[in-house]
């Protein structure tokens, strides 16, 4: 297999999800005492949430530029960035190195395709959610639409993600809070939703929606490129015309 390059620590806690689930599935498809070919780049978090924090994508885009050229120069031939809000400075990152990396809205956008999904929620962190980089990727790679919450439960997720699970904790009051926003975002159409934080899958493992844990689809994508004998084109490179709707 290829070797895959892990930008990580974003947070630690969601890093572990992905260094499972990607030797889970090449121990799966191999056999035996098989695991994957690895190399992990951890990112000090602080400086990197303090920059995106304060609106410094130049600065965060900087520290995720320098350990990309630190996974290149261990030989890794491409790079998973292990957060979905992080994807923002995407295309800064992939033009500064030779190696490519592999975007987590298009693993996703496959997966909504495949479940023939015509409109999805997404939770995630407020630049996740609000901004066009992440929705507007997936919605022109699967043709569905992409619902957020309201803007109060927004600035709660946001809290939530930052002030606890980034810290590796998770609440019954939190998974509570999040399953009646799922509920109200079913009510609206929704026919899944996007764990669009890394953190999200450890909270929520159920809930009134099929979900779509983020670090599980991008891990398993991560999986299929590595073993290709040919590098594929991006996944959903041709934008999907037809977009569905979200009302019930």
């Amino acid at each position: 297999m290829k070797t895959l390059g892990l930008i990580g620590g974003t947070s630690w806690s969601s890093t572990i999800e992905y260094y499972r689930y990607i030797n889970q599935a090449v121990a799966d498809r191999l056999g035996g005492l098989h695991s994957a070919r690895i190399v992990l780049a951890n990112v000090e978090f602080h400086f990197l949430e303090e920059a995106m924090h304060n609106n410094r994508w130049d600065v965060a885009s900087s520290i995720l530029k320098d350990e990309a050229a630190r996974l290149v120069a261990a030989g890794v031939n491409g790079i998973v960035m292990c957060s979905n809000l992080i994807h923002k400075v995407f295309d800064e990152v992939q033009a500064s190195v030779t190696v490519p990396l592999l975007h987590i809205a298009d693993a996703l956008a496959e997966e909504i395709r495949a479940r023939e999904y015509r409109c999805v929620a997404l939770l995630g962190a407020k630049t996740t959610m609000e901004d066009s980089f992440y929705s507007q990727r997936i919605e022109e790679r699967s043709g569905a639409r992409v619902l957020i919450p309201a803007a109060t439960d927004r600035q709660y997720i946001n809290t939530a993600i930052f002030s606890r699970m980034c810290c590796n904790i998770y609440t019954e009051s939190d998974r509570a809070r999040f399953n009646e926003i799922i509920a109200g975002l079913k009510k609206q159409g929704a026919g899944g939703v996007i764990l669009g934080c890394t953190e999200l899958p450890v909270l929520l493992t159920e809930s009134s929606l099929p979900l779509l844990n983020s670090t599980l689809v991008h891990s398993m994508r991560a999986v299929e490129w590595a073993f290709a004998d040919e590098q594929p084109l991006p996944v959903g490179a041709a934008p999907v015309q037809q977009l569905g709707q979200c009302a019930p």
